[in-house]
């Protein structure tokens, strides 16, 4: 597919009107697919322009171990939600029902390639998630304490989330590069993660009217709770690889366009920064 015909597939996606259910439908099936198709060389090459360097089998567990943390904070978290009575919507509990089973699987299948690798999976118990994001403290004055009375709070907690998983998964993949088995199953679940991370934005946007789309523009986290700010620092890049995508070639791209086509990595400490929140001490 020729560069053009790519550019034209970005712009389409980015500036759709998502109002209509079967209109998205639609655009979901015949531009994703189209896009998929065209950006496989694009992304491959992206990915893997620098030969990985070798990481010792010690520091891919300890990084699978901090991803494991962000499995088991957002696990957690979707299992109080389903435990609570009347806060999610009825037609909703099947969906939140897969995402569940999804992320205990994540969990279980990160646990098992550090057993395989000789280390020991890093398991938070649960009483020590805080999900309120107040480090363990009284949680009364934590900045997602109503996320277990409010739909719409669950939901911008969830998003928050989902779109810092995804930053996380990012910023650690060519770090495990060099184990193929690894880094094939950290790319597998992070496509769960991106998708999880567009359906919750897209509830938002069904059950709230929220002007919101499936993917990050700059650095908006498109939420009141500044505490979710954490998740969306760095994402205004507009220049990957040394080539400035914003009117690339002449294209009529625009920096919003720009910084949506790509997540960018959040490094350990910033991931850190992120989840410790949600653990006491």
């Amino acid at each position: 597919m020729k560069l053009n015909n790519i550019f034209k597939n970005v712009n389409d996606f980015t500036t759709a009107d998502f109002d209509q259910a079967a209109d998205r439908r639609s655009l979901l099936k015949n531009a994703g697919t189209k896009l998929a198709a065209a950006a496989i060389p694009f992304v491959a090459s992206s990915l893997f322009a620098n030969k990985a360097k070798a990481q010792s089998k010690e520091t891919i567990i300890s990084i699978l171990n901090y991803i494991l943390k962000l499995e088991s904070i957002t696990a957690d978290i979707y299992k109080r939600a389903m435990a609570t009575a009347d806060l999610i919507p009825a037609e909703l509990v099947s969906r939140f029902e897969q995402i569940i089973k999804q992320n205990e699987g994540h969990v279980a299948t990160i646990s098992a390639i550090i057993n395989e690798l000789g280390g020991t999976p890093v398991m938070i118990q649960e009483s020590k998630i805080d999900y309120t994001g107040d480090s363990g403290n009284t949680g009364a004055d934590g900045p997602f304490a109503h996320s277990l009375s409010s739909f719409t709070h669950l939901l911008v907690h969830l998003q928050m989330l989902s779109d810092g998983g995804a930053r996380i998964y990012k910023g650690q993949m060519m770090e495990t590069a060099s184990d193929n088995a690894t880094v094939t199953a950290l790319m597998k679940i992070q496509s769960t993660k991106t998708r999880q991370a567009a359906y919750i934005r897209f509830l938002r946007k069904a059950w709230y009217n929220v002007d919101i789309k499936p993917w990050i523009t700059g650095t908006n986290s498109d939420v009141s709770n500044t505490a979710a700010q954490r998740a969306y620092a760095g994402e205004a890049i507009i220049i990957q690889r040394n080539i400035t995508i914003e009117g690339i070639n002449g294209y009529n791209i625009s920096a919003a366009a720009a910084t949506q086509a790509f997540d960018e990595p959040l490094t350990m400490q910033d991931g850190n920064n992120l989840l410790d929140r949600f653990i006491a001490p």
